[in-house]
């Protein structure tokens, strides 16, 4: 029996900068009362989902953001249960000095996020020219012995701790909790999702395009539900 959903946010639960809509709360409702705990996953730093979650009445999510490498039990600031991952001193301190880089050399044209753990550099999607600077940026200052990790979005970028993503956030969840990978299920549509995706024991890719790492494919993220309904 499944234990606990995690959610990608932008793109899966609703689309970038929307509201989840009432229909997929109603789902993630339904999932909660049938003995599923239900948890975000996003890239986006883990005050971020706390608006999301209030705005759609769901106060005992878990919300994981920067990747899952911060956490926190339900929506209350500050929280009453949380947690980060561990990060190595030397990715810790590389990290540190790729953000003062990053805003000596591009200033304003970037938006850098305010995160607790990962650099993600956000950018205007249709500057290509841009794009291709930051690209340019990470082969020059991101050296393997950082262990630093790359993606490469289409209007971010999330430098994260080599080892710390998705995946290893779910697993380090389930092992706060007691539960075992085969009792979780991941739903997402992107590159940071594969790892979570591949991890859990269930896992729907959200799209017409196949989603990496995802053991089943839905068109939109209601279908996705009504799936997982199916498994509880």
């Amino acid at each position: 029996m499944l234990k606990v959903v995690v959610f990608d946010l932008d793109g899966t639960l609703c689309p970038v900068g929307k509201a989840i809509t009432p229909e997929t709360i109603a789902g993630l409702r339904a999932l909660r009362e049938a003995g599923v705990r239900v948890a975000f996953s996003s890239g986006k730093p883990v005050y971020y989902l706390c608006g999301t979650a209030r705005q759609a009445g769901l106060p005992d999510v878990i919300l994981m953001g920067e990747n899952g490498a911060d956490a926190q039990f339900g929506v209350d600031l500050p929280p009453k249960v949380w947690y980060r991952m561990p990060v190595a001193e030397h990715t810790r301190a590389a990290l540190a000095a790729l953000k003062e880089q990053l805003a000596a050399e591009f200033g304003r044209r970037i938006w850098l996020q305010p995160t607790q753990i990962e650099v993600t550099p956000f950018f205007p999607p249709e500057d290509e020219g841009l794009h291709n600077e930051l690209r340019d940026f990470m082969a020059r200052h991101v050296k393997a012995e950082m262990d630093v990790t790359i993606y490469d979005q289409r209007d971010c970028f999330d430098l994260c701790p080599t080892g710390l993503d998705k995946g290893s956030g779910l697993a380090y969840l389930c092992e706060q909790m007691g539960w075992t990978l085969a009792e979780a299920a991941a739903v997402g549509d992107g590159v940071n999702d594969e790892p979570m995706l591949r991890a859990a024991g269930v896992s729907v890719g959200i799209g017409a395009v196949p989603v990496a790492g995802a053991k089943a494919m839905a068109r939109d993220i209601n279908e996705a539900i009504a799936l997982l309904l199916k498994q509880v």
